[in-house]
């Protein structure tokens, strides 16, 4: 026996020696799946094309949810998860629906040109927003009255009160907002480009509907 080998089993034989191990070959990590914002980006739009109903009401939830977290930090008051609720609600059963079955009627009806700098566009944002908007404004008062419990009365009350001054304020954002919506955002993209200005928009409402549905501020 060669004296290295003599040597190994000699020394696994002596008392108190630690048991001889053979060493194994180390065991290979998993790679890593490195996914970025391409990835994700492509995911969405592939899920878009698959159902395109149920992700934007699943990506209204979560962006109208987070503008109504957005103004209650703003308004530093203790976090009201009722109210984050409503809100996201809101997104999943209006915003979404009406703003996807609004744009493919839009589209239906005038359908868009090669170049966006043409009277069909400004066709289509004058009945957006002299026509939808009005008529949009009035059904989220309506509907968050309802939420919280005063009815149609409720909502008869808060378009009274603000409607008029809320539709002014609207048409300022939204008046170039649609048109950039309308002339060079997709048809399928259009109702995220609403989601991430109405995430803005949100804190403005949010905070107005529930000023006026605080008795502490009457």
């Amino acid at each position: 026996m060669p004296r290295a080998a003599t040597a190994v089993v000699l020394a696994c034989l002596a008392p108190g020696a630690a048991p001889f191990v053979v060493p194994t070959a180390r065991r290979q990590r998993a790679p890593r799946i490195n996914v970025g914002p391409g990835e994700l980006w492509g995911g969405y739009l592939a899920a878009l094309d698959a159902d395109p109903l149920p992700v934007k009401m699943a990506t209204a939830t979560f962006v109208i949810g987070a503008g109504d977290a957005a103004a209650q930090a703003i308004e530093r008051a203790p976090f009201d998860v009722a109210r984050l609720g409503r809100w996201g609600f809101f997104g999943l059963v209006l915003q979404a629906p009406w703003n996807h079955a609004w744009q493919n009627i839009l589209e239906g009806w005038l359908p868009s040109t090669p170049s966006p700098w043409t009277a069909v566009t400004f066709e289509k944002v004058a009945l957006d927003q002299g026509l939808q908007a009005p008529a949009f404004t009035a059904l989220v008062f309506f509907f968050f009255a309802a939420l919280e419990g005063d009815g149609i009365q409720g909502g008869v009350e808060s378009c009274k009160k603000d409607l008029g001054a809320t539709l002014l304020k609207n048409w300022l954002v939204f008046i170039p907002a649609t048109f950039a919506n309308l002339a060079f955002v997709p048809l399928e993209l259009r109702v995220l480009f609403i989601n991430v200005v109405f995430f803005f928009w949100v804190i403005f409402l949010s905070t107005l509907i529930n000023d006026d549905a605080d008795p502490a501020s009457d």
